[in-house]
C-alpha cells in the first residue's frame, strides 16, 4: 500500500493530527532501509554541528517526533524543538523527557521566526522543505536562517533525469515518494543564495540508493 500524499495532501495541516504524529516514526524508520536512512542521517546531522560548543542553543525548525533533536541532545547541546504541530511536540516531549530543560518546545510557524525574535547558534531544518514549492522553501530557508548566528544544515532530495527514473519506478511500485518538491542543482542554488546562505558541505545520505542530501551552510557575506 502506498503511502504518497493525495494530490491535495497539506503539509500545513496532515502532522496536525495525533494519530500521525504517534505513527510516524514506525512508518518510516523500521525497515531494514529505514533503519540505515536514519542512523546515517543522525551521523551526518551530528558531525554538521560539531564545530559549535556544547551547551550551544540550536532550533531544530520542525522537530517533528525529536528524532534528529535526540542526537544534538546526547551530544550537550540544548535545544528548541519548533513545530506547526503541537501533537508532534508531544511526542518529542515525551521521547525527550530524560534531558529535562536542556529540551524544551514551542508550537511556531517557521514564516514567524523572524517577528518573534527567536536567536539560534545554530538551526536544524530536516524533512521539511521537500513538501514545498521552491517559493515557499525560500520563505522557509529564509526566516530560518535569520533565526541562526553560525550554521543552519537543513536536507532536501535532488533531481536529475536519474532521479526522476528512480521516483517513476517507485510510483510504479507504489513505494513512498520521498520529496514532492526535489530540486534540480539550479534551483538548490537559488534556494541558497536566495536564503542569504553560502553552501559549506552537501552530503548524500545514501548515495544512488537515495536522493536525501545533507547540506550545511552558513550566512553569505554582505554583497555577496
Amino acid at each position: 500500500m502506498t503511502n504518497k500524499p493525495k494530490s491535495n495532501w497539506n503539509p500545513n495541516e496532515y502532522y496536525k493530527d495525533q494519530n500521525v504524529a504517534e505513527s510516524y516514526d514506525g512508518k518510516r524508520f523500521t525497515s531494514l532501509a529505514g533503519r540505515l536512512f536514519n542512523w546515517i542521517e543522525k551521523r551526518l546531522v551530528r558531525r554538521a554541528f560539531s564545530s559549535l560548543p556544547k551547551g550551544a542553543l540550536l532550533g531544530d525548525i520542525p522537530t517533528g517526533t525529536g528524532r534528529l533533536a535526540e542526537v544534538l541532545l546526547e551530544d550537550g547541546f540544548q535545544v528548541v524543538g519548533l513545530d506547526i504541530s503541537g501533537d508532534m511536540l508531544a511526542v518529542a516531549a515525551r521521547r525527550l523527557s530524560r534531558f529535562g530543560t536542556m529540551f524544551r518546545t514551542e508550537v511556531c510557524d517557521a514564516r514567524e521566526l523572524k517577528e518573534k525574535g527567536y536567536m539560534f547558534e545554530g538551526v536544524l531544518c530536516a524533512r521539511v522543505l521537500m513538501h514545498f514549492p521552491l517559493d515557499e522553501q525560500i520563505v522557509f530557508l529564509r526566516n530560518a536562517a535569520a533565526a541562526a548566528r553560525h550554521r543552519i544544515v537543513f536536507t532536501q532530495g535532488i533531481d536529475t533525469p536519474y532521479h526522476r527514473l528512480r521516483r517513476s519506478l517507485k510510483r510504479m511500485l507504489r513505494h513512498q515518494v520521498p520529496a514532492g518538491y526535489p530540486l534540480t542543482p539550479e534551483d538548490l542554488a537559488t534556494l541558497i543564495t536566495k536564503a542569504g546562505l553560502r553552501e559549506v558541505k552537501r552530503t548524500y545520505v545514501l548515495p544512488i540508493v537515495s536522493e536525501a542530501m545533507v547540506i550545511e551552510c552558513v550566512a553569505a557575506s554582505p554583497g555577496a
